[in-house]
């Protein structure tokens, strides 16, 4: 996951799952309503007349094999199209999540510059998946040409044969079954395009799932209810020959056999320039990542022995660029123990030096749906 920025992750999962649904809804049934005229159309046919059904038959597997290259077309199209869009959408929510920040650096033509630029890649792909469904649409015009174009010759030359000889009547009826399957076809073809869409993007959710479980980690391991209370630990941390890369960046080690002792009671500061890793000693510490080589302990015991739940509760984390939500004071506090009683809310913001001048404010709700601080 880490491979993948978060708007990006977020807007392709929502643009994939609304593709899915589309494909396996309506869209579905009305292709699958094609299917089944063209089936009974076609032994209708046979019971009319088989001779002239069997040569109006030859067109079938042209509108077959168009439909099958069409799909296969599309869904490349598709595939790049999605991955381009993503990158937009990433874009977008990038700007919007930190308006302030690219205003206030005067980022606003850069970034304008910046999505026109994606978006050129999407428009290309748009064009090319509508020709392909003109030329899609224009072949099957051409097949039905050809099916009135056999269909009256030879029947008219089976009229004149004796005994089995076809009426006018019957040779129509044939025509137009195979003509309007055809065409329905060409109105199918929209579904058929969603159908294809779908497919591509059911394959991209499940490769985003499948993805969670490429890390060697144990899910049932690290969530299972621990029976040991972790209350009352006495919290000494030590890192043991800790080394450490980011699962994009395999190549450039963060950590490089790092031991430190972060003693209960005392204060101890990580100092180094940007980008040494310091806030990744904390996402370690946190299991938000799992160290390449070495251990850490806390008590003397192995972190990975903790529950991650009972683990993230015993520990108080400001980062660089909190974030508040949409919501009252007292329930962004309360977001870190949802059963905090008043007395440990205030008593929470004493610790953090908050409560006097949150005291002092007139409205202690934030009126925009998050805010960085």
């Amino acid at each position: 996951m880490d491979k993948k920025s978060t708007n990006q992750f977020n807007s392709k999962l929502f643009t994939n799952i609304a593709k899915i649904e589309k494909g396996i809804g309506s869209e579905f049934l009305f292709f699958f309503g094609a299917i089944n005229c063209t089936v009974f159309g076609v032994l209708l046919s046979f019971f009319i007349n088989w001779k002239l059904t069997l040569i109006v038959s030859c067109s079938i597997p042209f509108v077959i094999g168009s439909s099958f290259l069409f799909s296969t077309l599309s869904a490349t199209e598709t595939q790049n199209q999605l991955i381009i869009n993503s990158k937009v959408a990433s874009i977008v929510q990038e700007v919007f999540g930190s308006f302030r920040t690219v205003l206030s650096l005067n980022g606003s033509n850069i970034e304008k510059k910046r999505f026109k630029a994606a978006s050129q890649e999407t428009h290309r792909y748009s064009i090319r998946e509508g020709a392909l469904y003109g030329i899609y649409a224009g072949w099957l015009t051409l097949i039905t040409c050809i099916i009135y174009t056999i269909g009256f010759i030879f029947g008219s030359l089976l009229t004149t044969r004796k005994p089995d000889s076809i009426n006018l009547t019957d040779i129509l009826i044939i025509v137009a079954i195979f003509a309007d399957n055809v065409q329905f076809y060409s109105l199918v073809s929209p579904c058929l395009q969603s159908i294809s869409e779908s497919k591509v993007a059911a394959a991209a959710v499940f490769k985003l799932i499948d993805e969670g479980s490429i890390e060697k980690i144990n899910e049932t391991e690290v969530w299972i209810e621990d029976t040991k209370s972790l209350s009352n630990i006495h919290c000494d941390i030590e890192f043991q020959n800790i080394s450490f890369t980011f699962p994009s960046r395999k190549d450039i080690p963060v950590l490089c056999n790092l031991s430190f002792i972060a003693r209960a009671g005392q204060t101890t500061a990580l100092v180094g320039l940007s980008g040494s890793g310091k806030s990744t000693c904390l996402s370690l510490i946190l299991r938000y990542y799992e160290p390449s080589s070495g251990r850490i302990l806390i008590d003397g015991r192995p972190i990975t022995e903790y529950n991650v739940k009972q683990l993230r509760q015993n520990f108080g984390v400001v980062n660089q660029e909190p974030i508040l939500f949409g919501t009252s004071i007292y329930e962004n506090i309360r977001l870190g123990k949802v059963d905090a009683t008043r007395a440990e809310i205030e008593e929470a913001a004493t610790q953090a030096n908050a409560h006097h001048f949150i005291m002092r404010l007139s409205n202690v709700c934030i009126p925009c749906r998050f805010l960085r601080m």
